[in-house]
């Protein structure tokens, strides 16, 4: 019996020691080929809807042209302010390099003047006295703190000299910096102008495509179905060698256990809730919420981004892998933050939300899907928005 035991333990350790196992850099290897998939996937999407409709494809390049030009603009707004603040401060030490400068010259001034009234043969009048020898050797000794006073005071002037140039160099410095920052400023301003134009205009077009509730609900339901496709092509990425670990965390819930628990993405008021009739027995599949300009778009859970770019009916649009089937998905964005690939944690920044969309007011829709099927977000997310 005890042969029989040893027996069993022995090959369950064989089989223990078989079983195969990745290595850091298989698992590496194969996340790279899950992540040349899904590029390949956006690449494919992408390149439909530029065969499919010329009007959503020029919709596509302003809507990336205007949140390139306003992430330079906002760039170069940091950089201007942040000139400003320099500025001010290398003026304010300027002129407190110009005050001790000011004071070294009048302590300098007084030493001159002491030594001219005292006269510059004192010292060697008192070795001569033969008077007080005791006060021959206090003149002597006054001399000779006078004669070093007078250095250290000279001393002091050339350092504070040398530091009131190089406060003035800095501060031309920043001066000709901030006129250039200022000069890139409103080039950039006018360039987002521009982008913003570019972008009515597409907008525009496809308004006027959209003419009637039929036309309408067509777009509707080809955006939809647009959506869709690229949910399928994801999942048969991730269904493929290394899609497990494609989003895997560790150290974290599984997202099926987050259920109720949940930050909402944005802060703003619910605009539309999931099942809410839209246009011809269409339902909102997710939540659209409306918040104001340049708002953060937060990731709620960990995950790893499988989606960033344009889509029909939602813009710029990130999609988050959690894992084990579930996305989360947020629509509408005025800049992405994010690229595919990038591994993010709950309540890192996805995107900012656009300055006005169709409805005329900063929005974001957001969905949450279990294995391609439309979950309601409210069933996971805790409070108010």
């Amino acid at each position: 019996m005890r042969l029989t035991v040893i027996t069993v333990a022995c090959l369950y350790a064989v089989g223990v020691s078989a079983t195969p196992t990745k290595s850091a850099s298989e698992t590496e290897a194969q996340l790279g080929r899950v992540e040349s998939r899904i590029r390949a996937v956006t690449e494919a999407v992408q390149s439909d809807v530029a065969a499919r409709d010329t009007v959503a494809a020029e919709l596509r390049r302003a809507d990336q042209a205007l949140a390139a030009a306003r992430a330079r603009f906002d760039d170069v707004h940091s950089k201007h302010a942040d000139s400003a603040a320099h500025l001010a401060l290398l003026r304010s030490d300027s002129v407190r390099a110009q005050t001790r400068m000011d004071h070294a010259r009048q302590m300098l001034a007084v030493q001159l003047r002491a030594a001219y009234l005292g006269g510059r043969d004192d010292p060697l009048k008192a070795l001569m006295d033969p008077g007080d020898p005791a006060f021959s050797q206090r003149m002597l000794a006054y001399g000779g703190a006078f004669s070093r006073a007078r250095s250290a005071d000279i001393a002091e002037l050339e350092v504070r000299t040398r530091e009131l140039s190089s406060a003035q160099s800095a501060l031309a410095a920043e001066t000709d910096r901030l006129a250039s920052l200022e000069a890139d400023r409103q080039r950039d301003a006018a360039a987002l102008e521009a982008a913003q134009r570019a972008r009515a205009r597409a907008l525009g077009q496809l308004q006027a495509r959209i003419d009637s509730r039929s036309v309408e609900l067509k777009e509707l339901k080809n955006n939809a179905a647009a959506l869709e496709e690229l949910l399928k092509r994801l999942q048969a990425a991730l269904a493929e060698p290394g899609g497990d670990d494609y989003a895997a965390v560790q150290g974290h819930h599984p997202f099926a256990e987050l259920r109720g628990k949940l930050p909402w993405p944005v802060h703003g008021t619910l605009s539309a809730r999931f099942g809410e009739n839209r246009v011809g027995g269409l339902t909102w599949n997710g939540l659209l919420l409306d918040t104001h300009r340049s708002a953060e778009v937060r990731a709620p859970a960990p995950g790893r981004v499988a989606y960033a770019d344009w889509l029909p009916g939602l813009g710029l649009l990130v999609i988050l892998d959690h894992g084990s089937g579930w996305m989360t998905l947020y629509g509408y964005n005025g800049r992405l933050l994010r690229k595919v690939g990038d591994r993010v944690r709950a309540g890192d920044v996805l995107a900012e939300s656009l300055a006005d969309t169709d409805a005329g007011k900063p929005q974001l829709y957001f969905e949450i899907r279990e294995a391609g099927r439309a979950i309601d977000p409210r069933s996971f997310l805790k409070g108010k928005p």
